[in-house]
């Protein structure tokens, strides 16, 4: 979420809910073998796409130099910090706001989501991502686009800092991301249930923490749904294909770690009372559960 090289950061995080057992019964057939109705998975795609296209528009017009503002690697942090927050309380407890690949990757990988639903992710984040900075475009004053183009990498666009090596710049959006990554695994964590009070601001946190560390050395994207859109509007892809390798590798190897190093079920006596719930207590710590 940097601004030194225009860049920005998002993120963020679990998944939606099972079907309630309340639930079982009204509508019991997948859509594409998503494992929801029809309904349920168009509000998940337009919640994943509705917050990937925020995080493009607010978190990169923090990123615009003009207006007399002259962005900074914290105050770029800081916003797309904040805007991660606000998907999560809009969104979170539809689709988990992840508004990221590399998290949809690593849920995929923890068991948390299937295949199509993945692929629904993807496909909403990027396009979310498109339309949220061609919507800033069409908002700014051109000129501040081209003149962003003349002096560095474009607007909001992440690029390694040129005194990094390849492998120096792949090292650190690998490891950025493998923070977050760690952060969602240990908010999926059975044992982590209770602690969900507060995670929007948390994970604005986090997120500008991260994007602040990180933002000098590559822009900190941790997003390959973060990265393509500045690259595709402005035509800039300088080492572009560091953030569409290293994050997702990211989202696939730290939960692997964390799922079977860290994580443990709840003991046995959680779990009797999770069963014992009545539908409709179930269904509202399912809902619990998955807010961010």
């Amino acid at each position: 979420m940097s601004t030194n090289h225009q860049n920005g950061k998002d993120s963020h995080l679990p998944m939606p809910a099972e079907q309630a057992p309340s639930d079982v019964g009204k509508s019991n057939q997948s859509f594409l073998g998503t494992g929801h109705n029809a309904r349920d998975v168009m509000s998940i795609f337009l919640a994943e796409f509705s917050g990937t296209a925020t995080l493009m528009f607010l978190g990169c017009m923090c990123c615009v130099t003009g207006f007399g503002n002259t962005p900074t690697n914290v105050s770029g942090g800081i916003g797309f910090g904040f805007t991660v927050m606000m998907a999560i309380i809009t969104f979170g407890h539809v689709s988990g706001a992840h508004i990221n690949p590399s998290v949809s990757i690593a849920a995929l990988v923890y068991g948390l989501l299937n295949v199509p639903m993945l692929i629904l992710y993807l496909i909403a984040q990027f396009l979310g991502g498109l339309c949220g900075y061609g919507l800033l475009m069409a908002v700014t004053p051109m000129k501040y686009f081209t003149a962003a183009m003349e002096i560095g990498n474009g607007a909001c666009v992440t690029a390694p800092h040129d005194d990094l090596s390849v492998m120096e710049a792949f090292g650190v959006e690998f490891f950025v991301t493998g923070i977050l990554v760690w952060t969602c695994c240990g908010l999926w964590d059975p044992r982590n249930s209770k602690m969900g009070e507060g995670t929007p601001v948390k994970f604005a946190l986090i997120v500008a923490g991260i994007s602040i560390a990180g933002g000098p050395y590559t822009g900190a994207s941790m997003n390959p749904a973060r990265t393509l859109p500045p690259a595709v509007w402005n035509g800039s892809y300088k080492s572009i294909w560091i953030y569409f390798i290293a994050p997702p590798l990211a989202g696939m190897v730290m939960p692997l770690i964390y799922k079977y190093v860290f994580r443990r079920e709840l003991p046995q006596d959680e779990q009797t009372a999770m069963v014992t719930k009545t539908p409709e207590e179930m269904k509202a710590h399912i809902v619990e559960q998955n807010r961010f």
